[in-house]
């Protein structure tokens, strides 16, 4: 049987070991310092040791982290280095020119048109395009002789057949051509000024003088139109007919 004084001292040891708490193996007791380091205190609520670095491993520990950041740095420039700059097409842009207008040519159209005289065509334009210029054919036009597709040249002449004077013309510059001669007796004033020397004013004689005496018998009559000397007479003798 244990006696008294014994259960008091079991019971002294079991509230000490209580307060305190479990010895801790191979540690260092509560309260004591570790060599170097300083006091160790234990906490309950983590069941960890928290401590403090040792003043001699600091400088270890900054060369560390410095060579850390020296290897990222190298490494991030290289991948850096090795990415190459996509190069991208160069696009010329064409530089604006000023556009100049057209060159333009001129032409006379006589005969069988609305509105016979000059008219200006852009380069390039053909018979057809300067028949429109002067109105356009009338009623009585007749262009079946007419090469209505000739290209243009600046100073000529393009004559409308009609239906009394079928005939169709593109003369060059100075004169009557001499592929095909004009009727003396159903020529009109605009048809008879491409004669070589006939103007307008000679052109409407002719004209009267059919009206006053007729139509031509023969061509040395036109000789009797005033205006018509016999050099002109020479010029004109193989180029009308009646």
């Amino acid at each position: 049987m244990v006696n008294t004084h014994e259960q008091q001292q079991l019971e002294r040891a079991r509230l000490s070991l209580i307060t305190q708490g479990p010895p801790v193996i191979g540690g260092a007791r509560r309260g004591e310092d570790i060599e170097g380091v300083g006091p160790q205190t234990f906490a309950p609520e983590s069941g960890r040791w928290r401590g403090m670095i040792r003043r001699e491993h600091i400088p270890a520990v900054v060369v560390g982290l410095a060579l850390v950041l020296l290897i990222g740095w190298l490494l991030l420039g290289r991948s850096q280095a090795t990415e190459l700059p996509v190069a991208q097409p160069s696009v010329e842009m064409p530089s604006p020119t000023a556009t100049s207008p057209p060159a333009m040519v001129r032409v006379h159209v006589l005969g069988g048109v609305a509105q016979p005289g000059v008219v200006s065509v852009p380069e390039g334009s053909i018979v057809e395009d300067a028949i429109a210029a002067a109105g356009g054919m009338t009623s009585a036009a007749d262009p079946a002789e007419l090469n209505l597709a000739a290209p243009l040249s600046d100073g000529q002449q393009i004559i409308v057949g009609t239906t009394d004077n079928p005939r169709g013309e593109v003369l060059s510059p100075g004169g009557h051509t001499g592929e095909s001669k004009l009727n003396l007796n159903s020529a009109t004033v605009e048809e008879l000024q491409t004669l070589p020397g006939v103007g307008p004013v000679l052109a409407q004689a002719i004209v009267d003088w059919r009206v006053e005496h007729g139509s031509f018998t023969d061509v040395s009559q036109l000789e009797e139109v005033t205006g018509v000397g016999p050099k002109l007479m020479a010029k004109l003798a193989d180029l009308v007919v009646l």
